[in-house]
């Protein structure tokens, strides 16, 4: 008996903690959530109990807890109850088991419940900053979780791709690149472009190393005289800006210079001296010069336009201000049809762009590297022979609210369909409409709304076959053909042209059994647009199957783009808008013949279509050229245009 006594005395020390914790297992059953609490945390190092009585108290602060920082930490707890069960001898953890329902699945589904809800927590933020926490914090979350936590990366960052807060946009451009889906890469793309000015926008410009320390492959990040620009910017002195303006042509960063000083000058009351006072003056006859150019007021004195930007190029050249004044003054030129004086601007200018770069620096030289090549490109075309060119806006199609484009003419004449939204027709986003020449009134009649061809989304018409019968058109950026039977249209059905990896508009041939269309064969990255070309695809008479596209060749296609294609009705010439042969605008229109009546590989070496139908601005092509060649119908800037040559 004494014997027995002592051992219950020995035991009693494990014995008690025993029924201590199952009495906070019996308030947790009762709904007695604080009282069970208590009892837990006491067992949360117990050499037993310690995984059982953190997974209760996980379960009961998990029904309370939904702030990040908690999630988490309850996470953690359940992570050290798996590993201190595991630990466990097998008796110990089936009993356990039995008795209170813990097992390593238990904590694993109790674990997966808590990882759901940090995601859901990071969802209903949907902000950068939450997923970055998500992330970081919970860098390996459990198998059946990771697909959610990849879903809510993908949508918020997807979510978030129309910000313009350059923390925001340089977060995504950085670190999340690779959640962004394909069809928004055009998102990221633009926000490549505009990263610069969303910087400007939210810090000064003295915080310049900020942003080249995020972009370092921009303009800012490669300018070898960053640190100089920006010492200058932070002091604030107006002649030390001046100073460094007139000793450096180079810096990337002169614009930034140039406003700068401009705001100082009106913000300050700083003396400069009479060499700095005729540098300024310079600056902002530039200014005045180009406010002149930009509103057509400079059109009451040609011959002064021409010499007050040759007089700053001479002085500036090869800095940025002065290239783009060269570039906004030929601009205004070809507006004018002042080619003489357009030839004599590029002519004179150029001897003021050297080809010689500065030592030690050849990271930031982009326009200097292409200024003389850019005026070489230029100059034979405008010494080409004028050509009569008319333009005429189809007045009573067009609509002072309404944006109007895309126009295909029959090829009698005597139809037009076009795409257009903001009208009061509209059904909704842009709409296909119809209008018919009326030759009592010798111009086109009222349009009126084609139901059947237009509807959600966007709806653009490309092309129409000889017989009236086919209309080609670019519905929600995929391709698709509709048929007319009477004077009804059938539902547009999806195009089935496969091969390649993008597909963009096109024109079908005058039978509908050949077309020709925009396409690349890679869909580009997130922050490089694909090189698009142009593509001939052949509908098989008997099955209706459209062939794989295949490239019109190295005559037509260049390593930038070709778009805006559009096929005469014999199916020998073609005109297009390309940015890789030497032009006057980013991309200019071309027009070349087919050489071959079955290689659609071999064509003539384009043609630019002169200083009278293309200018500085990007042009995407014609959408209708006459069956002669010598009229086309084209969209600018929201109205529809008829060119005559």
């Amino acid at each position: 008996m004494k014997h027995t006594f002592y051992l219950l005395l020995l035991l009693l020390p494990a014995l008690l903690p025993a029924q201590s914790f199952k009495k906070g297992y019996r308030f947790y059953k009762k709904g007695d959530n604080t009282a069970a609490m208590a009892v837990f945390q006491r067992h949360s190092q117990h050499k037993k109990y310690a995984a059982a009585a953190r997974y209760f108290e996980a379960k009961i602060r998990l029904a309370e807890t939904r702030d990040l920082a908690g999630l988490l930490d309850i996470d953690r707890d359940l992570a050290g109850a798996d590993s201190l069960y595991r630990r466990l001898k097998p008796r110990q953890a089936r009993r356990q088991q039995r008795k209170y329902g813990v097992d390593t699945l238990a904590i694993a589904d109790l674990r997966e419940q808590t990882q759901r809800w940090t995601v859901a927590w990071t969802r209903a933020r949907g902000t950068l900053g939450a997923l970055d926490s998500l992330l970081e914090y919970l860098p390996h979350p459990l198998p059946a979780v990771q697909p959610d936590v990849e879903s809510a990366r993908t949508d918020i960052v997807n979510t978030l791709l129309g910000s313009r807060d350059y923390d925001v946009m340089t977060a995504i451009l950085r670190r999340y690149l690779e959640y962004v889906l394909p069809e928004n890469f055009t998102q990221t793309r633009r926000m490549a472009e505009q990263i610069w000015p969303a910087f400007l926008e939210k810090y000064p410009p003295c915080a310049l190393d900020r942003f080249a320390q995020d972009h370092p492959q921009t303009f800012v990040g490669r300018d070898c005289w960053r640190e100089e620009v920006r010492g200058r910017l932070c002091s604030g002195d107006l002649n030390a800006l001046l100073d460094f303006h007139a000793q450096n042509r180079w810096t990337a960063l002169e614009i930034v210079l140039l406003n700068a000083i401009t705001d100082l000058r009106a913000d300050s009351n700083t003396t400069i001296d009479s060499v700095h006072n005729q540098r300024f003056y310079d600056l902002r006859h530039r200014n005045y010069l180009r406010e002149q150019l930009r509103t057509g007021h400079a059109a009451q004195d040609t011959a002064a336009a021409l010499a007050g930007a040759l007089h700053y190029i001479s002085r500036y050249a090869p800095r940025y201000s002065a290239f783009r004044l060269m570039e906004e003054s030929l601009q205004f030129f070809l507006e004018q049809h002042c080619y003489t004086s357009a030839i004599r601007l590029l002519e004179d200018a150029r001897q003021y762009f050297p080809d010689t770069l500065p030592a030690g620096c050849s990271t930031n030289f982009d326009y200097q590297r292409r200024a003389k090549p850019w005026i070489d490109g230029k100059l034979p075309i405008l010494r080409r022979p004028d050509q009569t060119v008319t333009r005429r806006p189809l007045t009573t199609l067009n609509t002072p609210d309404g944006d109007e484009s895309s126009p295909v003419v029959s090829a009698g004449g005597q139809e037009i369909w076009f795409a257009a939204s903001g009208r009061r027709d509209n059904l909704a986003g842009q709409d296909v409409f119809y209008a018919r020449w009326d030759t009592n009134a010798g111009d086109w009649a009222t349009p009126t709304l084609v139901t059947e061809l237009s509807g959600p989304g966007n709806q653009a018409p490309l092309s129409v076959t000889a017989d009236g019968r086919q209309l080609l058109l670019f519905i929600n950026g995929r391709l698709h053909l509709s048929r007319r039977t009477g004077t009804t249209w059938s539902t547009p059905a999806l195009l089935p042209v496969e091969g390649i990896a993008v597909i963009g508009k096109g024109c079908l041939s005058a039978d509908g059994h050949t077309l020709i269309l925009e396409g690349a064969y890679s869909p580009g990255t997130a922050t490089s647009s694909p090189d698009v070309d142009l593509f001939a695809s052949q509908r098989d008479p008997a099955t209706g199957a459209w062939s794989r596209p295949t490239a019109l060749g190295a005559d037509i296609n260049t390593d930038i783009d070709e778009t805006g294609p559009y096929l005469s009705p014999d199916g020998k010439t073609l005109w297009y808008a390309s940015t890789g042969y030497p032009g006057l605008g980013s991309s200019d229109v071309f027009t070349s013949r087919r050489t071959s009546a079955t290689d659609w590989a071999r064509w003539t070496r384009p043609e630019n279509m002169g200083k009278e139908i293309n200018d500085t601005y990007p042009h995407r092509g014609f959408t209708t050229v006459s069956a002669d060649g010598k009229k086309g119908w084209l969209g600018v800037e929201g109205e529809l245009w008829e060119m005559a040559w």
